[in-house]
């Protein structure tokens, strides 16, 4: 199945507010995402209340190192 993703302007703009070394670890995180966005390392969740408000099912990550 194919996942369509989009990361906002709004997260780019955060992610050049980070220290070099959050950045780097973002960046890792991303790249899992886009190759797979229900891998375990990230821990997706769905976002209930984003879900029923737009009629879909959006899901949120995180990710620890």
């Amino acid at each position: 199945m194919k996942y369509r993703f989009r990361a906002t302007r709004t997260f780019w703009r955060a992610l050049g507010k980070l220290t070099p070394q959050q950045q780097q670890k973002t960046r890792t995180a991303f790249r899992i995402f886009r190759q797979d966005p229900f891998d375990p390392r990230l821990r997706s969740h769905k976002i209930l209340s984003l879900s029923a408000r737009y009629g879909r099912i959006i899901y949120a990550v995180e990710h620890r190192s």
